[in-house]
């Protein structure tokens, strides 16, 4: 009789094997989740310093004009973004449920509320003339959240990614 030991050697290999594989898979996302989260902090901090103030020194037929041209070019490179980070952010959430992965999730979940409640139909309402200088300097008091949460969604998710 050939004495085995507790752990059979190919089943620990493969158990090994596949912890790797996990922590590659979670090294991987978090990797990418930090860059998608990069690219929105540029982004916002582009918008918060430079577009949306920009608004309020326009005259109508200027802003409306700008507004035509630059949003649906915005939009084809947040939309992507926010998209992938909202997936990734729950896939990780899933794979790994952290308190660091479970506050940057409800982070951008929160960035996705505010965005859709107040950001699309204050730009609904510049496109269809009905703003005023009050607005658009709201626009930009607003938009400070948005900044905020996605500036540290990015620390979170590069302290994770880090750690």
């Amino acid at each position: 009789m050939i004495k085995t030991s507790k752990f059979d050697s190919w089943s620990y290999m493969d158990q090994l094997f596949l912890t790797m594989d996990f922590f590659m898979e979670k090294q991987y996302i978090l990797q990418s989740l930090s860059l998608v989260s990069f690219g929105l902090v540029v982004l916002i901090w582009l918008v918060q310093l430079i577009i949306y103030p920009n608004f309020q020194y326009l005259s109508n037929s200027q802003r409306i004009q700008w507004h035509q041209y630059y949003t649906p070019r915005i939009t084809v490179i947040v939309a992507p973004l926010m998209i992938l980070q909202l997936m990734m952010a729950a896939y990780l959430l899933f794979i790994d449920l952290t308190l660091l992965n479970t506050i940057a999730t409800l982070l951008i979940v929160l960035n996705w509320l505010i965005t859709f409640i107040f950001f699309v139909p204050l730009h609904v309402r510049i496109g269809r003339k009905d703003i005023h200088k009050k607005s658009l300097i709201s626009l930009v008091h607003i938009n400070w959240y948005r900044t905020v949460i996605w500036s540290c969604v990015f620390l979170i998710v590069l302290i994770e990614y880090l750690t």
